[in-house]
């Protein structure tokens, strides 16, 4: 605005005003005429002398010309405070740098901050973000050169824009703290590509479908695999550090979706979900962790991985033998020692049964359906009886179904000494009690062999005998305090021969002696409860 425009201004304001007053007088000249009685004859008029009204002139032209006068004053006067505070030769009152006040300096002092904070700024953190991995580094590492001289004239221009509004409101922010100017950067694109390769193996990714974590309980959704762009981020690093950002996103690939049997197989069943936040039912059985047995805890871990992370829709029956499959060498099975026939031999995939019982023992407790499970030809020393289960490829099998309305899942883990079974899922609806009673114990019998190897007369026990037992096992359920359904079973297991070697050679071996706990009679009661 100049004093010109002011004067305009003020003239026309002072033409509006002059015949304002006039009609004011008008009509108070009006007013005291309609005070008169209407019958009364209108006074004539006396002519005034010209010189009276001429004065009246005069004074009215001096009011005007004075007003006119004042106003031009006045706006000339903000015109020059205005075109004064328009001046870009210092910054404005607050404003910041870089962390600095820079309010009233002019461009010699503003330029020597402005390039200290440049150099300090190569060493900052500064984030570079691709996907899901972020990185840090610095400025120097991607050849960024600082350029002080535009934000110089960055800070001179701010609140200088010759907008009376806008202006007024930066100087306001300046004044509140909240103007912080930053240093921008100019960088060398083949420093920044080096580092930008140099991210990118970090960055690729695979597709994945929906997997499950069993270990947190969570189920973990299908996710793009993703790729760095190197030279497309080239672009975005000029951005980001001409405008002195602390993060900088990079451009990246998605790569294609693969296969989902999961999803799919949720999808056939009508469900878009799954839960597995709740143990519906747990079980353990321990095992030696001692060398003499590393082919057979072999055999534990690869039967287990079968069966981890096996999902069991509404209705759908589990069998053992398919889901674990033959045990043999082709299929990752060693040699190790197992029961057949009520005796301890080594077979491919000895062990296994061990598998097969703790999945038995956390599918009983939590409420699946049992449709056949066959216990031990001999009781065995790592889990209770009535809660083992046997199993032989392909004729004897562990057979249980999903009675709930919603999918399970089964975890199973070899860690430690434990085999570890869980049945995983929503929610739980019953508690489930274990109970098993001795009905009959049964001695056993012993058998002799000859032995050419030992000095005649010598005796070894090649195979202790057991005693067999017939029990009761009751499983129930509670819902709310109370027995909601209840089932039982009676199961035998077989007295397991004793088998003596006896010497038959007069220069034979003579064995060395030892003795042997004697056998005990399981609990004539026992009672589980989860």
């Amino acid at each position: 605005m100049t004093a010109q425009a002011a004067l305009r201004i003020t003239g026309a304001v002072a033409k509006v005003a002059g015949p304002a007053r006039a009609s004011q007088a008008r009509g108070r000249t009006g007013a005291r005429r309609s005070q008169r009685p209407v019958s009364e004859p209108e006074p004539e008029l006396t002519p005034q002398p010209q010189r009276r009204r001429g004065w009246w002139g005069v004074l009215a032209g001096a009011e005007s010309i004075a007003m006119l006068a004042a106003g031009a004053a006045t706006a000339a006067v903000l015109a020059g405070a205005w075109e004064t505070s328009q001046a870009r030769d210092r910054a404005v009152p607050g404003l910041m740098l870089a962390g600095e006040d820079v309010g009233g300096l002019d461009r010699e002092h503003i330029d020597e901050i402005a390039t200290a904070a440049g150099e300090r700024s190569l060493d900052r953190s500064l984030s570079l973000a691709a996907g899901s991995v972020t990185t840090t580094t610095t400025a120097r590492a991607l050849g960024a050169v600082p350029d002080p001289a535009a934000v110089v004239d960055q800070a001179l221009d701010y609140g200088h824009s010759g907008d009376l509004i806008a202006d007024l409101r930066a100087r306001a922010r300046a004044r509140a703290g909240r103007a912080d100017l930053r240093i921008g950067m100019r960088f060398d694109a083949r420093e920044a590509l080096a580092e930008l390769l140099e991210l990118a193996p970090a960055v690729d990714t695979m597709s994945v479908p929906t997997r499950l974590d069993l270990e947190a309980r969570k189920v973990l959704p299908a996710a793009r695999g993703t790729a760095l762009l190197p030279y497309d981020s080239l672009s975005s690093v000029a951005i980001g550090l001409a405008s002195g950002l602390d993060r900088i996103e990079l451009a990246v690939a998605h790569k294609p979706p693969v296969a989902d049997p999961l999803a799919a197989q949720l999808a056939d069943q009508g469900l878009d979900s799954l839960d597995v936040g709740v143990v519906l039912g747990t079980f353990s059985t321990p095992y030696s962790m001692e060398a003499s047995s590393a082919d057979r805890t072999f055999n534990l871990k690869v039967g287990a991985a079968a069966l981890d992370g096996h999902v069991l829709m509404p209705g759908e029956r589990f069998s053992f033998n398919e889901v674990v499959g033959e045990r043999s060498a082709e299929n990752g099975y060693r040699w190790a020692p197992g029961i057949s026939g009520g005796q301890i031999v080594d077979s491919v995939g000895g062990g296994i049964c061990q598998v097969a019982s703790t999945m038995f023992g956390a599918g009983f407790f939590a409420g699946l359906e049992i449709v056949n499970a066959r216990p031990h030809s001999r009781p065995s020393g790592y889990v209770d009886m009535g809660l083992d289960a046997t199993v032989v490829w392909d004729t004897v099998d562990l057979v249980l179904r999903n009675p709930f309305e919603f999918p399970v899942v089964i975890h199973m883990t070899v860690s430690q000494g434990q085999v570890r079974g869980e049945i995983l899922g929503p929610q739980r609806t019953h508690q489930v009690a274990f109970e098993r009673s001795l009905v009959e114990s049964m001695p056993y019998e012993t058998v002799y062999r000859s032995d050419p190897r030992l000095r005649t007369g010598a005796e070894v026990v090649a195979q202790r005998g057991m005693r067999g037992f017939k029990i009761e096992r009751v499983r129930k359920l509670y819902r709310g305090g109370t027995v909601d359904s209840e089932q039982s079973w009676e199961l035998v297991y077989p007295a397991t021969r004793e088998i003596i070697r006896i010497g038959t050679d007069p220069s034979g071996e003579v064995p060395e002696q030892t003795s042997q706990p004697p056998l005990r009679d399981p609990a004539a009661s026992m009672r589980i409860m989860q």
